[in-house]
């Protein structure tokens, strides 16, 4: 087990933390600025959330610069190997794809179809509150 578990975070997760804050923020400070997990992302999950940040919530170009290079520089980039169809949602697939290259301990998502899967492999899915009520706990990354 390596000494940070790797997690990935899925695009809503990353967009509420950077709009709006609470549990979401609080799962990226961790990461940020804490150091405690290794955050996973793949081109897939980048382009969308840059995308997103410009052209959906028209944030000023320094701020999605900042966050590209944050995004590019600070984190575990894999390229999933296998194509994955396991959600309802066809577009979740890319955050399990992801998990399963990385091999991600933690799925952090709000997103109710990957919340129902739960499990996939051996990455647990869970919402930033339950991932938030981990980190508290001693080698809170260790399986239960």
């Amino acid at each position: 087990m390596p000494d940070r578990p790797c997690v990935v975070l899925d695009t809503n997760v990353l967009l509420s933390a950077i709009l709006f804050g609470g549990s979401p923020l609080q799962v990226v400070d961790a990461w940020r600025l804490r150091g405690l997990f290794d955050l996973a992302i793949s081109p897939e999950i980048l382009a969308e959330i840059l995308v997103k940040l410009a052209d959906k919530f028209n944030l000023p170009a320094s701020l999605v610069g900042e966050w590209r290079t944050l995004l590019s520089t600070n984190v575990k980039r894999v390229t999933p190997v296998h194509e994955v169809r396991v959600c309802r949602d066809p577009e979740d697939d890319k955050f399990l794809a992801t998990a399963e290259a990385a091999g991600a301990v933690f799925l952090v998502t709000g997103d109710k179809d990957l919340l129902e899967i739960e499990l996939y492999g051996t990455t647990r899915i869970m919402t930033p509150r339950a991932f938030l009520d981990l980190l508290g706990e001693s080698r809170w990354w260790l399986p239960k």
